[in-house]
Protein backbone atom coordinates (compact mmCIF):
# COMPACT_ATOMS: atom_id res chain seq x y z
CA UNK A 1 0.00 0.00 0.00
CA UNK A 2 1.69 3.43 -0.50
CA UNK A 3 2.17 5.56 2.48
CA UNK A 4 0.49 8.79 0.58
CA UNK A 5 -2.63 7.01 0.25
CA UNK A 6 -5.79 8.31 1.84
CA UNK A 7 -7.61 6.35 4.05
CA UNK A 8 -10.62 7.29 6.66
CA UNK A 9 -10.03 7.73 10.30
CA UNK A 10 -10.01 5.14 12.75
CA UNK A 11 -11.56 6.18 15.66
CA UNK A 12 -9.98 3.08 17.45
CA UNK A 13 -11.98 1.84 18.58
CA UNK A 14 -15.23 3.68 16.69
CA UNK A 15 -17.64 1.93 19.45
CA UNK A 16 -19.96 4.68 19.49
CA UNK A 17 -21.35 3.06 15.83
CA UNK A 18 -22.49 0.56 18.10
CA UNK A 19 -24.87 2.83 19.60
CA UNK A 20 -27.21 2.73 16.42
CA UNK A 21 -25.98 -0.60 15.30
CA UNK A 22 -26.61 -2.42 18.15
CA UNK A 23 -29.10 -5.78 17.61
CA UNK A 24 -32.60 -4.58 19.55
CA UNK A 25 -31.51 -8.38 21.26
CA UNK A 26 -28.37 -6.67 22.98
CA UNK A 27 -27.95 -6.70 26.62
CA UNK A 28 -29.05 -3.08 27.94
CA UNK A 29 -28.53 -2.49 31.61
CA UNK A 30 -28.28 0.37 33.99
CA UNK A 31 -25.05 -0.76 35.58
CA UNK A 32 -21.61 -0.40 33.85
CA UNK A 33 -18.55 -2.38 35.47
CA UNK A 34 -15.31 -2.21 34.48
CA UNK A 35 -13.39 -5.54 33.38
CA UNK A 36 -10.24 -5.02 35.61
CA UNK A 37 -8.51 -2.32 38.16
CA UNK A 38 -5.74 -0.67 36.69
CA UNK A 39 -4.15 0.41 39.74
CA UNK A 40 -1.32 -1.96 40.27
CA UNK A 41 0.15 -0.65 36.73
CA UNK A 42 2.06 1.91 38.56
CA UNK A 43 5.05 -0.89 39.93
CA UNK A 44 6.08 -1.64 35.53
CA UNK A 45 6.93 1.94 35.34
CA UNK A 46 10.75 3.07 36.19
CA UNK A 47 11.42 7.13 36.19
CA UNK A 48 14.56 8.39 36.76
CA UNK A 49 15.47 11.75 38.55
CA UNK A 50 15.06 13.59 35.05
CA UNK A 51 11.36 12.55 34.53
CA UNK A 52 11.93 10.13 31.63
CA UNK A 53 9.77 7.70 31.53
CA UNK A 54 12.15 3.97 31.06
CA UNK A 55 11.01 0.50 30.06
CA UNK A 56 11.42 -2.66 31.49
CA UNK A 57 13.62 -4.91 29.25
CA UNK A 58 12.96 -7.75 30.78
CA UNK A 59 10.12 -8.64 28.15
CA UNK A 60 7.99 -6.88 25.50
CA UNK A 61 4.51 -7.82 25.30
CA UNK A 62 3.50 -5.01 23.06
CA UNK A 63 5.77 -6.20 20.57
CA UNK A 64 3.12 -9.36 20.00
CA UNK A 65 0.22 -6.82 19.52
CA UNK A 66 2.35 -4.19 17.29
CA UNK A 67 4.64 -6.50 15.59
CA UNK A 68 3.02 -9.47 14.41
CA UNK A 69 0.06 -10.60 11.93
CA UNK A 70 -2.31 -12.04 14.74
CA UNK A 71 -6.09 -11.72 15.41
CA UNK A 72 -6.98 -10.75 19.11
CA UNK A 73 -10.78 -10.85 20.16
CA UNK A 74 -12.73 -10.64 23.77
CA UNK A 75 -16.16 -9.61 25.19
CA UNK A 76 -16.32 -6.26 25.52
CA UNK A 77 -19.05 -3.63 27.39
CA UNK A 78 -19.68 -0.33 26.44
CA UNK A 79 -21.09 2.36 28.48
CA UNK A 80 -23.08 5.16 26.39
CA UNK A 81 -24.20 8.23 28.17
CA UNK A 82 -27.47 8.63 26.88
CA UNK A 83 -31.00 7.53 28.53
CA UNK A 84 -29.82 7.64 32.27
CA UNK A 85 -26.89 5.44 31.09
CA UNK A 86 -27.10 2.61 29.08
CA UNK A 87 -24.80 -0.33 28.80
CA UNK A 88 -24.12 -2.87 25.57
CA UNK A 89 -22.35 -6.31 25.41
CA UNK A 90 -20.86 -7.80 22.54
CA UNK A 91 -17.39 -8.66 21.00
CA UNK A 92 -14.58 -7.22 19.31
CA UNK A 93 -12.02 -8.88 17.00
CA UNK A 94 -9.02 -7.02 16.19
CA UNK A 95 -7.13 -8.14 13.34
CA UNK A 96 -3.48 -6.56 13.33
CA UNK A 97 -1.04 -7.02 10.44
CA UNK A 98 2.35 -5.79 10.24
CA UNK A 99 5.10 -5.35 7.37
CA UNK A 100 7.86 -2.99 6.42
CA UNK A 101 7.22 -0.66 10.08
CA UNK A 102 3.92 -0.09 9.38
CA UNK A 103 0.93 -1.55 11.38
CA UNK A 104 -2.10 -1.79 10.23
CA UNK A 105 -5.36 -2.53 12.31
CA UNK A 106 -8.32 -3.54 11.76
CA UNK A 107 -11.45 -3.15 14.28
CA UNK A 108 -14.29 -5.53 14.11
CA UNK A 109 -17.52 -5.65 16.07
CA UNK A 110 -20.08 -8.33 16.77
CA UNK A 111 -23.14 -8.72 18.55
CA UNK A 112 -24.89 -10.48 21.02
CA UNK A 113 -26.38 -12.25 18.21
CA UNK A 114 -23.28 -13.04 16.55
CA UNK A 115 -23.99 -10.85 13.50
CA UNK A 116 -21.17 -7.89 12.54
CA UNK A 117 -21.80 -4.55 12.78
CA UNK A 118 -21.41 -3.22 8.86
CA UNK A 119 -18.24 -0.52 10.90
CA UNK A 120 -14.62 -1.43 10.65
CA UNK A 121 -12.69 0.88 12.31
CA UNK A 122 -9.01 0.85 10.38
CA UNK A 123 -6.18 2.10 11.11
CA UNK A 124 -2.69 2.23 9.87
CA UNK A 125 0.00 3.55 12.02
CA UNK A 126 4.44 3.45 11.64
CA UNK A 127 6.34 2.77 14.69
CA UNK A 128 9.11 5.28 15.69
CA UNK A 129 10.80 4.35 18.95
CA UNK A 130 8.19 4.38 21.87
CA UNK A 131 5.70 6.18 19.79
CA UNK A 132 3.07 5.30 17.60
CA UNK A 133 2.20 7.69 14.49
CA UNK A 134 -0.56 7.94 12.16
CA UNK A 135 0.78 6.61 8.55
CA UNK A 136 -0.95 8.57 5.26
CA UNK A 137 -3.68 11.43 5.56
CA UNK A 138 -7.16 11.46 6.86
CA UNK A 139 -9.64 13.32 4.91
CA UNK A 140 -13.21 11.18 5.37
CA UNK A 141 -14.63 8.64 7.60
CA UNK A 142 -15.07 5.89 4.99
CA UNK A 143 -18.05 4.20 6.96
CA UNK A 144 -20.08 6.94 6.96
CA UNK A 145 -19.47 9.74 4.53
CA UNK A 146 -18.51 12.55 7.23
CA UNK A 147 -15.38 14.35 6.19
CA UNK A 148 -12.58 14.92 9.07
CA UNK A 149 -10.48 17.83 9.62
CA UNK A 150 -7.46 18.66 12.06
CA UNK A 151 -6.74 15.13 12.69
CA UNK A 152 -4.13 14.34 15.24
CA UNK A 153 -2.84 11.03 16.67
CA UNK A 154 -0.44 9.83 19.14
CA UNK A 155 0.55 6.66 20.62
CA UNK A 156 3.14 5.76 23.70
CA UNK A 157 4.17 2.49 23.65
CA UNK A 158 5.75 0.65 26.87
CA UNK A 159 7.43 -3.27 27.32
CA UNK A 160 3.45 -3.21 29.03
CA UNK A 161 1.34 -0.81 27.30
CA UNK A 162 -0.26 1.07 24.56
CA UNK A 163 -1.72 4.72 25.35
CA UNK A 164 -3.12 6.43 22.17
CA UNK A 165 -4.76 9.81 22.34
CA UNK A 166 -6.51 11.02 19.21
CA UNK A 167 -8.49 14.23 18.34
CA UNK A 168 -10.24 15.69 15.44
CA UNK A 169 -12.91 17.52 13.70
CA UNK A 170 -16.04 15.29 12.45
CA UNK A 171 -18.10 17.07 9.30
CA UNK A 172 -21.44 15.04 8.93
CA UNK A 173 -23.15 14.67 6.21
CA UNK A 174 -25.99 17.75 7.26
CA UNK A 175 -22.72 20.15 8.22
CA UNK A 176 -22.84 20.20 11.79
CA UNK A 177 -19.03 19.62 13.08
CA UNK A 178 -18.40 17.54 15.97
CA UNK A 179 -15.19 17.96 17.87
CA UNK A 180 -14.28 14.47 18.78
CA UNK A 181 -11.71 13.16 21.30
CA UNK A 182 -10.59 9.79 21.60
CA UNK A 183 -8.66 7.46 24.06
CA UNK A 184 -7.62 3.96 23.95
CA UNK A 185 -5.23 1.92 26.47
CA UNK A 186 -4.17 -1.36 26.08
CA UNK A 187 -2.55 -2.95 29.18
CA UNK A 188 -0.91 -6.03 28.15
CA UNK A 189 -0.80 -9.11 31.03
CA UNK A 190 1.28 -11.66 28.68
CA UNK A 191 2.17 -11.42 25.33
CA UNK A 192 -1.53 -13.20 24.44
CA UNK A 193 -3.87 -11.66 26.78
CA UNK A 194 -4.93 -7.70 27.56
CA UNK A 195 -7.02 -5.28 28.98
CA UNK A 196 -8.46 -2.59 27.12
CA UNK A 197 -9.80 0.52 28.08
CA UNK A 198 -11.18 3.21 25.70
CA UNK A 199 -13.47 6.36 25.80
CA UNK A 200 -15.44 8.91 23.17
CA UNK A 201 -15.74 13.01 23.86
CA UNK A 202 -17.87 14.55 21.34
CA UNK A 203 -18.11 18.27 21.67
CA UNK A 204 -15.75 17.86 25.48
CA UNK A 205 -19.02 15.53 26.40
CA UNK A 206 -18.72 11.97 27.55
CA UNK A 207 -19.92 10.05 24.82
CA UNK A 208 -18.76 6.26 25.64
CA UNK A 209 -16.74 4.54 27.69
CA UNK A 210 -15.77 0.92 27.45
CA UNK A 211 -13.49 -2.11 28.74
CA UNK A 212 -12.66 -5.56 27.00
CA UNK A 213 -10.74 -8.33 27.70
CA UNK A 214 -8.70 -9.48 25.06
CA UNK A 215 -6.94 -13.02 24.05
CA UNK A 216 -4.90 -13.34 20.73
CA UNK A 217 -6.13 -16.53 18.93
CA UNK A 218 -4.06 -16.81 16.16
Amino acid sequence: MDNNQKISVCKIPRIDELISSADEGAQVTKSFEVFASLHSIIDNFKVNNGGMLLMNRDTNKTDAFLKNTGIWEGEFTNYVNQAEGITQQGKIIIETEFRNGIVIQRNIFVRPDGTRSDYVGIARMRIEGNKLLWDGETEEDLNTGAKIRNHSFEGFVTDDQIYIFETYDEVLPNGVVERRRNTTHYYFLSETEAIMTANVYVNDELLVFASAKLRKIK
